[in-house]
């Protein structure tokens, strides 16, 4: 049985590539960088040999410097009891 290649994409948002594989996303770091692409080829090369890709591989690059749900939750909790 052939698989169709999951295509890379531009997750214009935050300008990240990425790709989706069985339904789940995996933001592989800057748009078109040459890490975005090793990342690409190395997530197509393991859903080929039928192994999972790791967790953290779907997780948003540590780079960004937003908030995250957790940080938002405490910000508010520490707002409201003050």
């Amino acid at each position: 049985m052939s698989r169709r290649v999951p295509k890379y994409r531009h997750y214009k948002p935050k300008d990240l590539g990425m790709v989706v594989i069985d339904g789940r996303a995996h933001y592989l770091g800057k748009y078109d960088s040459p890490e975005s692409w090793e990342r690409y080829h190395r997530l197509i090369a393991d859903f080929h040999s039928g192994r999972q890709g790791k967790p953290s591989s779907s997780a948003p690059p540590a780079s960004n410097t937003g908030l995250t749900v957790n940080e938002l939750i405490l910000a508010y909790a520490r707002f409201a009891d003050g």
